[in-house]
């Protein structure tokens, strides 16, 4: 894909969209910075306060950039999950600066390790690697691919690589584990893959003798790391299950034991999607689409294991979601409602609102993806 073939609008305007609280800005310097990937043609830049409102937006012209990462304040990627013309963009101080081509892999999410960029494949199975240099990203240079399947013959033909999320530092540490380890969720093998990255001037490699298992026909989609107990969480997007598997050290290698199953979607839509712990650590949330639209809210224990506690529904297809990081709000992109809502957060239960506190609309672009 190159910018002839784009289907962009006009030079990135200031737009504002409207809100249950009017959208308008309170000029809190304390507010948070955010970044909303769509299905649709652009990219936005917001605000959203201490009270729960939000701020103004502005438009960055995009084909859908579903997923997006920030990089600091002013530098920010995301997926063009736009195939047959997929690919990856850069962008700094509100303009984007460099689209490279993945045409047919179809990314879905993407992570920022030692100054490349890797992409999730959904389309392939695979994960590519974009070189940054100041900010800018680069052609791929590199594919891993992964050539798994599953029992369901509609969604789980071959690999489908949805998420890639690195060990975090403090487990590392408590664990001793050495180099980088980063974690790829296979929803179209049931399984997630482990790869190592030894240096940052090392490639990454597939350690399949590490590769964690799940149920057949559960297809893993999204995952969330719990530093204060050394967990791993995981949803599954066509089984409804959460899964609490602990991570140990061996010989400076990480391994993985499933200590607990929980049945996350109780209506068996087949459509869970994302995961989020909450600051606090003592709640765990997930997301669930297609019937019974809304998030489910988990208090976990001492041991790292789940207890189901509430659920809300939110609005249609709440895809990705984010948690404030002071805890007191949950921001739920709903794809088909064309909105974002804001629920406050209870600090006792962690139960959510039982009305968003506001409500941002769209006008046409579709939000799945929120960045802080």
């Amino acid at each position: 894909m190159n910018y002839n073939r784009m289907i962009i609008s006009t030079m990135a305007v200031l737009t504002l969209l409207s809100s249950c609280n009017g959208g308008q800005s309170k000029g809190n310097d304390s507010a948070l910075n955010l970044v909303v990937g769509t299905y649709g043609h652009n990219l936005y830049e917001l605000s959203f306060n201490p009270d729960g409102s939000f701020g103004p937006m502005k438009a960055i012209p995009a084909e859908n950039p579903s997923f997006v990462i920030k990089d600091g304040d002013q530098l920010y990627y995301a997926v063009s999950e736009n195939d047959p013309y997929s690919g990856v963009y850069s962008f700094r101080d509100s303009r984007m600066t460099a689209f490279q081509d993945n045409a047919d892999f179809c990314p879905c999410h993407l992570l920022l390790l030692d100054g490349t960029i890797y992409t999730a494949d959904y389309g392939r199975g695979s994960i590519s690697a974009f070189p940054v240099l100041d900010g800018v990203v680069q052609a791929k240079s590199a594919v891993i691919q992964f050539n798994g399947s599953g029992p369901d013959q509609v969604r789980q033909t071959h690999s489908y690589i949805h998420q890639l999320r690195v060990i975090p530092e403090e487990i590392k540490e408590q664990l001793s584990l050495k180099g980088e380890w980063v974690l790829a969720s296979d929803l179209g093998d049931d399984s997630i893959h482990v790869l190592s990255k030894d240096g940052a001037d090392a490639t990454l490699e597939d350690c399949p003798e590490l590769i964690i298992t799940l149920e057949d026909g559960t297809g893993p989609r999204h995952m969330e790391f719990d530093s204060r107990r050394n967990m791993l969480y995981c949803i599954s997007e066509l089984g409804g299950m959460v899964y609490s598997i602990a991570v140990a050290s061996d010989n400076g290698r990480p391994c993985f034991t499933l200590v607990q199953s929980l049945k996350a979607d109780l209506v068996d839509a087949g459509g869970s999607a994302d995961i989020h712990l909450h600051p606090s650590g003592k709640f765990l949330y997930t997301s669930h689409r297609l019937e019974n639209d809304g998030i489910a809210v988990f208090k976990v224990l001492n041991d790292g294991t789940l207890e189901r506690a509430s659920y809300r529904n939110t609005g249609i297809h709440p895809r990705n979601f984010q948690i404030t990081p002071d805890g007191q709000f949950l921001l739920v992109a709903c794809r088909d409602s064309r909105c974002i809502q804001a629920f406050r957060i209870d600090q006792e239960d962690g139960s959510l609102s039982e009305s968003p506190v506001s409500t941002l609309n769209f006008e046409s672009d579709q939000p799945v993806c929120i960045a802080f």
